[in-house]
């Protein structure tokens, strides 16, 4: 079509999709879902590029599935037809744009939802609202809420008014022209502050990276945390936005959609780092007003800051590899894009400021309570008190170990604990025993096991008073703090072996197959007649397999009999005239299903003699489910639309 203009092309597609003025359907059952899938894999064939195939497989996916839920409105059946928007490139105004030979094609389906009369028996839809789903899997709940909200390039779009092509008395196609909301001022606008918080986000980036390593003016800090503060609230409220804009239309929110998850990265990344950069401003304004941060306030601290260096790395390695894969996909990367990774990669670095910085106002506070204690005590304390804080820094890390020791010096304020430990050292090393300080204030803590206080230790190694705590310690000298490791539990459980689940299906798909044969061949001997071409063509597949172990794992042969015979007499009588009125084919082992299933439902315990008297209501029964698939069949009373005004009603599917 190239060199055709667009008003050229319309008139082409109207004439092989429209018809005069009426608004047609293609109508596929619940069972024709396949037909869908071969239309939307016409549309968007496989590209050249096998590497973006499966980048292809997904947006085919995406698109079926949107359109194939909108059956919620015509009684679980698909009415459905397409039209094409194309939109100029070079052009700004509406009408020479139909003229325009520079533009691109998007299809769009539109899917019947409101019909005109209150019982739903008439299939008009003229002036009611239709759905609307665009080629990225975007859904709309009419025409003006396309109009104002779709996803097209910038420039005129082109299109039928309401996807419904129409001719004039004259054979020419009645197109509509309109700006595509990308070319509006209001996403123009949105586009500039993307870039501009993008760029400063980036630059606010810089400060707290130097200031990990050197000291940066205050001013200059302050400036940079206001802009990139500013950027990554902003890129908070934009992914939030684009959430919101995605749940609206029906597209996935769920974190294993790849640009879901980004967004979501986004809005819990940027609460969390938002909400620890407040919190360790509030700690230097503590600090500085010489307060002592309490345990839990710093562990939160330190927490928050923690948390937000995780979500902030995770934003921003996904933001690195949906950059990587949308280039390698030929993909446009937005602003929106470049922004969400400008903010990620400063709530990363200023998260890790900030944990350096919390870490240093806890341990700042935390040695200088340690430090002043420390210059009360003489030569002979000072030397005792510095191998406890040794030996229980070495047994519990630093930050543990600051707790214990300012809990120990607040709860037990006596130096003369440390003149006894003095005292008895030479006999705790003969013994290799080394004190150090016990959790929660709770004294000396002998190997990292045994509980005791100076005093009564004293009293018992030097005078042998009370009873002997020294021979209560069995544990040798505790090893040395390594952090938080992998337990042996969790490497055993990674070494651990499963069954193969690929296996296990394999071997269930062979015995299944084998099953479906015998009872294939079981149906034809007794009821041959009952399998014609079609039926052949489909008997294997899952529908007719679970039809057939229903039917002889459930009856007897007698009544197995029957129900092939019932089968066969329903397709002679009703196929025709229901394939007239619903315009889709309907298979033998659907109807032989259904027979089932209604015997089973209604006359378990009958015998033949029994059920051949009931014949004509199940196949009236089965007869109304099958008209029941008619999409224009609604139950009850249907909704009015606030839109049009007209009726509707949704389905369960």
């Amino acid at each position: 079509m190239s060199g055709k203009s667009i008003r050229e092309v319309q008139q082409s597609f109207a004439e092989s999709l429209g018809f005069g003025k009426e608004t047609i359907w293609d109508l596929l059952s619940n069972r024709q879902s396949e037909i869908l899938e071969k239309k939307i894999r016409t549309l968007i064939p496989d590209p050249e590029n096998y590497k973006q195939r499966a980048v292809f497989d997904r947006i085919r996916q995406t698109l079926f599935d949107a359109v194939w839920e909108q059956r919620k409105y015509t009684n679980g059946q698909s009415l459905t037809s397409i039209f094409y928007v194309l939109v100029a490139t070079d052009e700004t105004d509406e009408d020479d744009a139909r003229n325009s030979t520079k533009w691109s094609c998007h299809p769009v389906f539109r899917a019947r939802r409101c019909v005109s009369s209150r019982n739903g028996r008439s299939n008009n839809s003229v002036d009611c609202c239709m759905i609307y789903v665009d080629e990225n899997g975007r859904v709309y709940q009419n025409w003006k809420s396309y109009l104002d909200n779709n996803e097209l390039p910038e420039g005129i779009m082109v299109a039928p008014p309401r996807g419904v092509y129409k001719l004039t008395s004259k054979g020419r196609v009645i197109l509509q022209s309109r700006e595509t909301p990308a070319a509006g001022a209001i996403r123009k606008a949105v586009g500039v502050l993307d870039t501009a918080s993008a760029v400063g986000g980036l630059g606010a980036t810089a400060v707290p990276v130097i200031g990990m390593f050197c000291t940066v003016a205050a001013p200059i800090v302050l400036t940079a945390s206001i802009v990139g503060g500013g950027c990554a609230v902003y890129s908070t409220l934009r992914a939030g936005a684009q959430l919101i804009d995605r749940s609206m239309h029906d597209q996935s929110i769920n974190v294993t959609d790849r640009t879901a998850r980004g967004q979501w990265l986004g809005v819990v990344g940027g609460v969390v780092g938002l909400g620890a950069s407040r919190a360790t401003s509030n700690a230097i304004k503590v600090t500085n007003a010489g307060k002592r941060v309490g345990t839990v306030a710093q562990w939160t601290v330190n927490g928050m800051n923690i948390s937000s260096i995780a979500m902030s790395a995770t934003g921003l390695t996904n933001g690195i590899i949906d950059l990587v894969l949308k280039h390698d996909d030929g993909d446009d990367i937005s602003t929106l894009d470049v922004l969400q990774l400008s903010a990620s990669l400063f709530l990363f670095t200023h998260s890790l400021y900030n944990f350096q910085l919390a870490s240093s106002i806890i341990d700042d506070t935390s040695n200088k309570r340690i430090g002043s204690y420390r210059k009360t005590l003489s030569n002979r304390q000072r030397r005792m008190f510095d191998k406890m804080v040794k030996e229980t820094t070495r047994i519990k890390g630093v930050r543990q170990a600051n707790v214990d020791i300012i809990r120990n010096v607040n709860d037990i304020p006596s130096r003369q604990q440390f003149n006894d430990l003095y005292k008895i050292n030479t006999k705790l090393k003969e013994h290799d025993i080394i004190p150090s300080f016990a959790a929660k204030g709770k004294g000396v803590l002998l190997n990292g096991q045994v509980i005791t206080n100076a005093a009564d230790l004293r009293a018992n190694v030097q005078h042998n008073i009370g009873p002997d705590i020294i021979a209560r310690v069995t544990n040798p000298k505790p090893d040395t703090f390594q952090g938080f490791g992998t337990s042996g539990n969790n490497a055993a459980f990674r070494s651990s072996r499963f069954l193969n689940p690929h296996e296990i299906a394999k071997n269930e798909r062979r015995k299944r197959l084998c099953r479906i044969f015998e009872l294939v061949q079981k149906a034809r001997k007794v009821l041959p007649e009952l399998f014609d071409k079609k039926s052949d063509d489909s008997i294997i597949s899952e529908e007719s397999y679970n039809t057939l172990l229903l039917l002889f794992d459930n009856f007897d042969d007698d009544i197995r009999q029957f129900a092939l015979q019932l089968t066969a007499t329903f397709l002679k009588r009703y196929r025709d005239g229901l394939h007239e009125k619903l315009q889709f084919y309907i298979s033998s082992e659907s109807v032989l299903y259904r027979i089932g299933t209604h015997i089973l439902r209604k006359y378990p315990s009958f015998t033949v003699e029994k059920l051949e008297r009931k014949e004509e209501k199940i196949m009236d029964a089965i007869y109304e489910y099958f008209i029941s698939l008619n999409p224009n069949n609604y139950q009850g009373r249907l909704n009015r639309c606030d839109v049009c005004g007209y009726f509707y009603q949704i389905c369960e599917l």
